[in-house]
């Protein structure tokens, strides 16, 4: 391991210096605590209104006030701050005959597509000159706080700079979880600055276009959008750009369940706040010599539902059905009730809905990772019951969650419900049939006869914590650099990544394009696997040392030669971790026995998971290398016109980290699918 394992105290201390030692001006931001806000005096804000996105839409990406806190907090606070909270969000205008407008809001208004009927959006880039970007003011780091240190965005091509940007602001929307062609993927370097008058936007190089065609050909699932934008990740869905995107099908959708205001969706995030009500993001980096402004992660003391700090929602004695999105930067969540008479089965994962109802006591969600669950209030009538929280951040050696503020989420009243009528599907009774045409396409590929990747996840320690994070040792780059792509699976392959986690936290994997399914995870002896590993670097100049042969070298590569990954092959270009296994591989957790586009990999462990570029419904036979299943060509390359399908070309796709700060200091991969 290459730091400490007491690292949430590293956390705690450098965020409290951040806050304590922010340059002159951000010392007008004092902290709100968390144990100061008071809980449960706010109904959690539901969408009666749903956006159709079978009609064009246009969205407006632009800054507005909320009330995010009590009302009692904005009370007597001076211009403007009174008016609420300074956020970012989504505004939607239907533009077919009857279309409605959604105004921006955080989170963004959901959005319900259907299966068949692609959707169309045009992302309109308001954010000039947001208060966000400069408050508190002064010539200090403000809120939106850009480290330009980082590989990122740079629209102004200044280069590494230790001052804070205060240039436009440069978007990009991901439809994660979304089978779409590249351009529309919102990668990281499809970004785009507001058009300002008499100006063009500046654009990212992997740009093609602002209005993105989604073709919503792939089965059900609670899918979501936010910001991608390159570096800049950890600030932009936390000023709340961020919605649910629903994909429904209405052919093979589950009948029964329950519907209309007992289908709620729940985006769960952690913030800090200062005394006038705005939101907090530490600016000193802990290691400011070569970060001035990066944090490892962003922990805070308010917990967020669906906008609102610690609100109650109402509820009947009856089931319902809810979508947890877990939309924090870092923060972990073991979710459970507190009341033994509340009951819980989860329904769906990421990708779409399980064969059947799992029955869960605890669900664990990391940072953007979704589970449906069916909710049984009926025998705790007249009563409240909360959704706690108790994993530790940096999860899962870090500090426990404090019981008085992030351990607790949302509190639920259930009322007496005396004209209660629910017809909806009973999973305790075996009632609910999740997939009444189509079970899960269940992968099992044979080692034998599809390659195997064996990638790792690091990270290059600094004086006070970690400097980067890498994924398979191997710096972000440049778009259309060659050596950056290593990962080049082809169309309609399957795949099994072997993830060796040698860092000393737990790493969400993402995967842009593709679902994948849990194989196994196993024990691993990483002090043993970590110097065999550092053992097998060549040594050589790199970044201007000089490093002995058997030193690892951070950002140069896996050790070994990547290799051909050829069925029946191991490629990566890292050491075997067979040696140093313990123990028997465990299968996938209960809450994650599904397609999954999130998934965790702990430290100390092998995670194997089975991936295929092909669509999820795809039957084993079906889907053999070279074949493209999609509705669009994935393989299509940036300027290309139409690919076949209608649709453009576009830079490729990425894998990474969704803690997001991690994302943005080179925990991210681009990756390019091949025919």
């Amino acid at each position: 391991m290459r730091r400490s394992f007491a690292r949430e105290s590293l956390v705690l201390l450098v965020t409290a210096t951040a806050l304590l030692a922010m340059p002159e001006a951000s010392a007008q931001q004092v902290p709100l605590p968390g144990t100061n806000i008071q809980k449960w005096v706010d109904p959690m804000p539901v969408f009666p209104a749903r956006v159709d996105a079978t009609q064009p839409l246009e969205v407006r990406m632009a800054e507005v006030q909320q009330r995010v806190l009590p009302a009692a907090i904005y009370e007597n606070l001076p211009a403007p701050f009174g008016a609420g909270t300074f956020v970012w969000g989504y505004g939607f205008t239907e533009l077919g005959p009857d279309g409605r407008s959604f105004p921006v809001y955080y989170p963004g208004f959901t959005v319900v597509a259907k299966r068949g009927t692609p959707t169309t959006m045009t992302f309109l880039n308001d954010l000039v000159n947001p208060f966000l970007q400069s408050y508190p003011g002064g010539g200090g780091a403000p809120i939106f706080a850009v480290d330009a240190t980082l590989n990122w965005a740079d629209p102004l091509d200044q280069g590494a700079s230790f001052s804070p940007y205060d240039g436009p602001v440069p978007v990009c929307v991901h439809l994660h979880g979304g089978e779409v062609p590249s351009a529309f993927d919102g990668g990281p370097d499809a970004w785009f600055t507001p058009n300002t008058p008499g100006n063009q936007p500046i654009t990212g190089p992997g740009y093609v276009t602002n209005v993105y065609t989604y073709p919503n050909g792939q089965e059900a699932a609670t899918i979501w959008m936010h910001d991608h934008a390159l570096g800049i990740t950890r600030l932009t869905p936390h000023m709340g750009m961020a919605a649910f995107y629903f994909l429904q099908d209405p052919v093979n959708d589950p009948q029964n369940l329950p519907t209309g205001k007992y289908d709620q969706e729940i985006v769960i995030q952690d913030r800090l706040f200062d005394t006038n009500g705005q939101l907090i993001f530490p600016a000193v980096g802990d290691n400011p010599d070569v970060h001035p402004f990066w944090l490892p992660e962003f922990y805070g003391d308010t917990i967020l539902v669906n906008g609102k700090s610690w609100p109650y929602f109402d509820v009947e004695p009856r089931r319902y059905r809810l979508r947890l999105l877990n939309g924090s930067n870092a923060r972990f969540y073991n979710l459970a009730f507190d009341n033994p008479r509340v009951k819980v089965w989860q329904i769906g994962t990421d990708g779409g809905y399980l064969d059947a109802p799992v029955p869960l006591k605890t669900l664990l969600l990391a940072p953007g990772e979704r589970a449906e669950l069916i909710v049984d209030f009926r025998r705790a009538k007249r009563e409240t019951t909360l959704l706690t929280n108790n994993a530790k951040s940096p999860y899962p050696v870090g500090a426990p969650a404090d019981p008085r503020t992030v351990g607790q989420i949302l509190q639920f009243r259930i009322s007496d419900g005396t004209d209660v009528v629910d017809h909806s599907c009973d999973p305790g009774a075996g009632e609910c049939v999740l997939r009444p045409n189509n079970r899960i396409v269940r992968l099992n590929p044979d080692p034998a006869q599809v390659p195997t990747r064996r990638l790792t996840l690091n990270e290059e320690q600094g004086a006070n914590g970690p400097l980067t994070l890498f994924m398979n040792n191997t710096e972000l780059g440049d778009l259309g650099v060659e050596g950056t792509l290593d990962e080049k699976p082809r169309v309609g392959s399957t795949e099994i990544w072997e993830i060796v986690n040698i860092s000393a936290d737990s790493h969400p994997i993402h995967t842009h394009l593709v679902d994948f399914q849990v194989l196994s995870r196993q024990a691993l002896q990483s002090s043993k696997y970590v110097s065999a590993y550092d053992a097998s670097f060549p040594g050589g100049l790199w970044k201007g040392v000089n490093y002995p042969p058997g030193v690892l070298m951070p950002g140069f590569g896996p050790p070994l030669a990547y290799g051909n990954c050829l069925p029946g092959t191991v490629c990566g270009g890292n050491p075997d971790p067979g040696p140093y296994l313990q123990g028997m591989p465990m299968g996938p957790y209960p809450y994650e026995q599904g397609w999954k586009d999130t998934v965790q990999s702990n430290p100390g462990e092998v995670l194997r998971i089975a991936v295929r570029w092909a669509p999820t419904n795809t039957p084993s036979a079906a889907a053999q290398p070279g074949v493209n299943l999609y509705p669009f060509d994935p393989t299509a390359k940036l300027g290309v016109l139409d690919d076949g399908f209608g649709y453009p070309g576009g830079p490729g796709y990425v894998w990474h980290c969704h803690i997001i700060d991690h994302e943005d200091n080179e925990m991210m991969r681009r990756y390019e699918v091949t025919p």
